[in-house]
């Protein structure tokens, strides 16, 4: 059985070196974000999971997201980022910072969160109606 929640949110930059020359540059987006959990139905409460459990785990998941600059692991070294301002970078393992990759990173943070049995898979928007999908 699979439930899920939609709608989060989070504000980002990020950049993507191989997509053309304007999103090279570092650039932001509001992703929106769906989680679904799949698992058992468990008898004695008629639920797989709680909805509030899985939209507390993946709040938590987001805040790390929420308001950073994404940068491949690959890349820390080489960013340099100095001015009036606070700078929180989010490091993802991956070679590149694209929604499939942020998908892929948040699905993996929420099963973390979420543990076994569940399996999870997340949609991520980039904007209005793109998005990539990744599973956990």
């Amino acid at each position: 059985m699979r439930i899920g929640i939609e709608g989060l949110w989070f504000d980002a930059a990020h950049y993507t070196l191989e997509a053309g020359a304007k999103c090279m540059n570092l650039h932001g987006h509001t992703f929106r974000v769906d989680a679904f959990v799949e698992g058992p139905l468990v008898e004695e409460s008629g639920m797989v999971l709680d909805f509030a459990v899985v939209k507390k785990a993946l709040k938590e998941v987001l805040e790390e997201w929420d308001h950073s600059i994404i940068v491949p692991q690959r890349h820390l070294k080489e960013v340099r980022l100095e001015g009036p301002f606070k700078v929180k970078i989010k490091v993802i393992e991956y070679p590149h910072g694209t929604t499939e990759y942020i998908a892929l990173s948040i699905a993996r943070e929420l099963k973390e969160k979420l543990g076994e049995p569940y399996r999870v898979r997340v949609r991520v928007y980039e904007g209005i109606g793109k998005f990539a999908e990744a599973d956990a």
